[in-house]
């Protein structure tokens, strides 16, 4: 597996992410309807070359996970299902937190396995308030050196 950032996505690159993105959104929270993210979708689609982008791939230089940042702020950490618990998001982490002194993000109270991976990791709930268009309680997560 190789870390590396992604700063400028060809469609077939967008084509993986957005694949990893919706079928992990739709298994990581089973509390939301999926039709809610798939109507996200376009937006996220044109949202993501915006984003500075570190992606995970195989040996085959497939994309197997990606995480977004925008400054500080973790928009998400994606590992596509069939290379889950492999250390792959621990990995994307482990590369935002070498590039950033402190980073924070937004977690679903629900996401019991999001929400245990970053204490793991070393982040602490700053905040917790519900998240309007899902009316979802979610935390605010910080991690700094």
């Amino acid at each position: 597996m190789q870390i590396q950032e992604l700063t400028h996505p060809t469609a077939a690159e967008l084509d993986q992410l957005m694949t990893i993105w919706l079928t992990g959104n739709i298994s990581g929270h089973p509390f939301i309807k999926p039709d809610y993210w798939r109507k996200q979708a376009p937006a996220v689609r044109q949202a993501l070359p915006q984003a500075n982008l570190l992606v995970a791939r195989d040996a085959h230089a497939t994309i197997i996970g990606f995480l977004g940042l925008q400054k500080d702020y973790i928009a998400g950490i994606f590992v596509r299902e069939d290379a889950r618990k492999r250390g792959i998001g621990t990995a994307l982490l482990t590369a935002a937190k070498q590039r950033k002194p402190k980073l924070c993000l937004s977690v679903y109270v629900a996401n019991r396995t999001a929400v245990a991976f970053y204490h793991h990791s070393g982040f602490t709930v700053h905040a917790q308030a519900i998240d309007k268009p899902t009316n979802q309680p979610e935390y605010t997560m910080r991690w700094h050196h």
